[in-house]
């Protein structure tokens, strides 16, 4: 891939249904072997409450968070893991409900998009520690959303509890 023209992204990964670990697993190994992009680095594994809106419990969630690079535009890149997660069994049910697999794009270099069906930054990332803590562990000096310090944000979502699983390279 050419460097050149390659944006830097960072992609959220979550699931907590048919073994959640080795679908994230399955899905950092399937992301890399695309030849579009550039699995950099990963995040440990955390493991976090699911949030629910309809009453309905739902086991916990685990989460990570790749750093790639990609010469694929976002819808393309967007195309490329709604793919990956249909392969893996993810079924859209419901917003909000218990998957086998979520492939997000946090964030697709420094630009700002709003479609039907892509919004960058990801527009509940700011709320969610599943996703920011991270990206701290990945880029520490990163800055989003009005340049907003990820520790500063982390703090803000004191009450969400995560446990730090496993490396994800393990």
């Amino acid at each position: 891939m050419s460097t050149s023209s390659a944006v830097r992204c960072y992609i959220g990964l979550g699931s907590n249904l048919n073994n959640p670990l080795q679908q994230l697993n399955l899905a950092k190994q399937k992301m890399a072997a695309l030849s579009d992009i550039d699995l950099l680095q990963c995040s440990s594994i955390y493991q976090s409450q699911a949030i629910t809106f309809d009453g309905e419990p739902q086991q916990d969630y685990l989460n990570a968070v790749v750093e790639i690079q990609t010469t694929l535009s976002a819808q393309q890149l967007l195309d490329n893991l709604q793919q990956l997660e249909n392969e893996q069994g993810r079924v859209r049910q419901k917003r909000w409900g218990a998957r086998t697999l979520d492939l997000d794009i946090l964030l697709y270099g420094d630009q700002q998009i709003k479609t039907a069906r892509l919004t960058v930054p990801h527009i509940e990332m700011q709320n969610r520690n599943f996703v920011l803590l991270p990206l701290l562990e990945l880029s520490p000096g990163l800055k989003i959303l009005s340049q907003a310090e990820l520790e500063t944000l982390i703090k803000k979502n004191c009450d969400q509890v995560l446990e730090k699983v496993k490396e994800f390279n393990e």
